[in-house]
């Protein structure tokens, strides 16, 4: 009796000490909340267990945190932690990596990219990219003070990201004098610009301004119809986009994909993108 008492006691103390192993097993996706027990669709990653993700960073908003360590929310980072929830994984790995490396496959030591990135016919000959999960347009962020209109812009001095939809768009259009046009390797690099009167404008993708925006007390004052399909990203040739494309078939049909819009994108926006005048191209 005695040593069946023992194996019993024995066997609880194990439970007990196990108990905060797991439990930290559950919080390795930060403030993100992921689908229990979701149907899984094994993922081959570089990382055992791990999804490894590249992004430039800093993202407020997207990848909340101020080192690729420390991120643990955001809308992008939530939704890529649902992905690796629904793949097996245990965590997701952030690194940082420069939007032009990225989108013309110079880097490749990574799983996926999830960063608003527009599907193009140029970067699929580089990069792969998942099915469309989002439509994105362009807005104009602009100071506090500036009473830039639709107009006044062809004269304005103007940043967007190299390598960006933006960029093609203003050369496309000959919005502006090319001379007068800045390209960026990351958007903290763009914000900085801005606010130190070095440029006029920023345009890149609306959600993006809008965040921006609310944070820094800056303002969106138009869009133009730039834009197109976003999509996640593949180092080419990645055994990985068809069960990507299936997971997220499975979020847009269990309601997932929208909760993390609602729980992480749409606040941060501080308001309706649709509400915000549609301008001209040239």
């Amino acid at each position: 009796m005695k040593r069946i008492l023992k194996q019993v006691l024995r066997t609880a103390a194990t439970a007990l000490a196990a108990a905060p192993l797991l439990a930290m097993a559950q919080a390795n996706y930060g403030e993100c909340t992921v689908t229990p027990n979701p149907p899984v669709r094994p993922m081959a990653t570089r990382v055992p267990d791990a999804l490894t993700v590249a992004v430039p960073l800093p993202s407020p908003g997207a990848y909340n945190g101020n080192t690729p360590e420390t991120i643990n929310g955001g809308y992008m980072y939530c939704m890529v932690a649902e992905i690796a929830n629904r793949a097996g994984g245990k965590k997701v790995v952030v690194k940082n990596a420069s939007f032009e490396s990225i989108v013309t496959g110079k880097g490749s030591d990574f799983d996926m990219s999830v960063w608003d990135i527009l599907i193009t016919d140029a970067r699929k000959q580089a990069v792969d990219f998942s099915d469309p999960y989002r439509k994105a347009d362009t807005g104009v962020l602009v100071r506090p003070n500036s009473d830039l209109t639709e107009d006044s812009i062809r004269n304005a001095s103007v940043g967007s990201l190299l390598g960006s939809a933006q960029e093609k768009f203003i050369r496309e259009t000959k919005l502006i004098d090319p001379q007068k046009l800045r390209l960026f390797q990351s958007n903290d690099d763009m914000w900085a610009a801005l606010r130190s009167r070095q440029i006029d404008a920023v345009l890149t993708d609306t959600n993006v301004v809008m965040r921006a925006a609310k944070r820094m007390s800056l303002k969106v004052v138009g869009r133009y119809p730039a834009g197109g399909d976003i999509a996640a990203l593949f180092p080419k040739g990645s055994k990985n986009v068809a069960t990507v494309n299936q997971i997220l078939d499975d979020m847009r049909k269990d309601g997932s994909l929208r909760a993390v819009e609602v729980k992480w994108l749409e606040p941060g926006l501080g308001g309706d993108p649709n509400a915000i005048p549609m301008w001209r191209a040239p």
